[in-house]
């Protein structure tokens, strides 16, 4: 029988437990036009002001995905 090592994230409301080797990542809309002052997103009305703050968190979460070698998508 095989053991999979499992990894908890701390975190609200509850923590999260899971097996990086059964698990993806899905990165969704990272696109500057999205995220950018005077891109589309902003051009729709939406507040984008604290959005690039999220870029180098997506990137750290991507290599660490990385170095368990999850499925990225």
């Amino acid at each position: 029988m095989t053991t999979h090592s499992s990894i908890c994230v701390t975190a609200k409301p509850y923590d999260y437990i899971f097996v990086p080797a059964s698990t993806a990542l899905i990165v969704i809309d990272m696109q500057r036009d999205f995220i950018e002052p005077g891109g589309f997103g902003e051009a729709l009305g939406n507040d984008v002001s604290q959005l690039e703050a999220v870029v180098p968190v997506v990137g750290a979460l991507l290599d660490l995905a990385r170095r368990f070698s999850m499925v990225v998508i």
